[in-house]
């Protein structure tokens, strides 16, 4: 079983990860720590790091049994997708808290709101391999592994809308 958790930075793909991998059974795979160890890390600043999708990717098709974590965990071959989602302004508190840039706070709230993590899991997957997952569900990722049907799924459409009026004035007010 190969399974991607993907989601926007701070949304709680780690703690996810962890957490199934040792109800599962399965590896937990932090793809950035991996990028390091696979020499898959093309470019790095203070910020962030630039890596090979191609060189990660021919090193993680090799593995089974495996979750995936990676905020583009999505670009793997997988059998399940989920999607992290969390509350603008809960991921807002939390980013700063770990001390990102405020522009990366800006970008990274502005990309929950917007679905960006969801778009891209839809680029590579079809709808009924990709489920959206609100923050600290476990056990509902645990339910659709064990029971995965459609209308769990993305094909029945997408239950978190974050584009509201309250979360572009959050953005709006972050003054950068």
């Amino acid at each position: 079983m190969r399974i991607s958790i993907t989601g926007t930075p701070g949304v709680g793909k780690t703690a996810a990860a962890e957490k199934l991998s040792k109800i599962l059974g399965l590896t937990h795979i932090d793809v950035s720590k991996a990028a390091f160890k696979m020499g898959a890390v093309v470019k790095e600043d203070e910020s962030s790091s630039v890596v090979d999708v191609d060189t990660l990717k021919e090193n993680l098709e090799k593995m089974d049994d495996i979750i995936i974590d990676s905020h583009f965990s999505e670009v793997f071959d997988v059998d399940f997708v989920f999607v992290l989602r969390c509350e603008p302004k809960t991921l807002y508190t939390r980013l700063r808290e770990r001390g990102y840039p405020e522009k990366k706070v800006k970008e990274n709230v502005m990309a929950e709101i917007l679905d960006y993590c969801l778009m891209n899991a839809l680029d590579y997957h079809d709808a009924e391999k990709i489920f959206e997952i609100a923050e600290n569900a476990t056990d509902e990722i645990l339910s659709i592994v064990e029971n995965p049907t459609k209308e769990r799924s993305l094909a029945f459409g997408s239950k978190t809308h974050f584009l509201t009026e309250e979360n572009l004035t959050l953005v709006n007010d972050m003054n950068i």
